[in-house]
């Protein structure tokens, strides 16, 4: 009997050791490449899967964010939609982080600058109209203001964070003037974020206003955008994204 244990046990140490050597390491993702955006800061980037001309999917960053770390992250998600680009916002605040100081013009010349340059260097595999704008907490701010006004670029949305208070002004008449062209717009936000209630309040402009739209409160998460759960979390939002036409 106990001669039957140990080569029980040695096959099962054989199997554990030949699936150890079948393994495929995980490779980390490289660091994302550069692009020299006229009048600012260099953007990151990553190329996207396939040929052919592929959407834009851009992200700004939340206040004092590392916009080369934050583009790593995303390639991990996003490259199977499009190009992958992160702008910089326009203050340094030392150590690779930045914020943009709440200035949505200076963030949507910076965001359609760096498009530009994209489509400058890459021609036409670049998509110039359709794209996917994404945002967290200040970027998110930004985000809301520039799809706002310009959704003929960024027709679908993805707004981490979002907030009522990010709109004001003429928001609601823009909202109604530009909602055929405003494909989708995702909101996620966690529940412990202390301006959930305030993204509850954006779904429902959106709603008023025949807006196509999503949202998800979603559990265990505060005000981050977890590396570790990039796949889990925001993978289906980009399909949702992606499918609007």
């Amino acid at each position: 009997m106990r001669s039957a244990f140990i080569l029980i046990a040695v096959l099962v140490g054989m199997a554990v050791s030949a699936r150890q050597a079948w393994a495929k390491p995980v490779a980390p993702t490289p660091d994302p490449m550069r692009l020299e955006v006229p009048g600012f800061a260099n953007a990151f980037y990553y190329r996207p899967r396939g040929n052919g001309v592929r959407p834009v999917l851009m992200y700004l960053h939340g206040r004092g964010g590392n916009p080369m770390e934050d583009c790593r992250k995303w390639a991990k998600v996003a490259t199977q939609f499009g190009w992958v680009v992160c702008p910089q916002g326009p203050a340094d605040r030392g150590g690779g982080a930045r914020a943009w100081d709440n200035n949505a013009v200076v963030g949507g010349q910076i965001a359609d600058a760096s498009l530009k340059a994209l489509r400058a260097k890459y021609k036409r595999r670049v998509q110039l109209r359709g794209n996917i704008l994404m945002g967290f907490s200040e970027g998110a701010f930004v985000a809301m203001q520039v799809g706002l006004r310009d959704p003929s670029t960024w027709s679908r949305w993805l707004i981490l964070a979002a907030n009522d208070q990010y709109w004001f002004g003429d928001a609601p008449q823009l909202l109604d003037h530009n909602r055929s062209k405003i494909k989708g717009a995702y909101l996620f936000t966690g529940v412990h974020d202390e301006v959930a209630p305030n993204t509850a309040r954006v779904a429902d402009m959106l709603k008023a206003h025949k807006i196509a739209y999503r949202v998800k409160i979603a559990q265990g998460m505060g005000h981050e955008v977890p590396a570790d759960r990039m796949i889990t979390n925001y993978r289906q939002p980009l399909l949702w994204l992606a499918s609007k036409k």
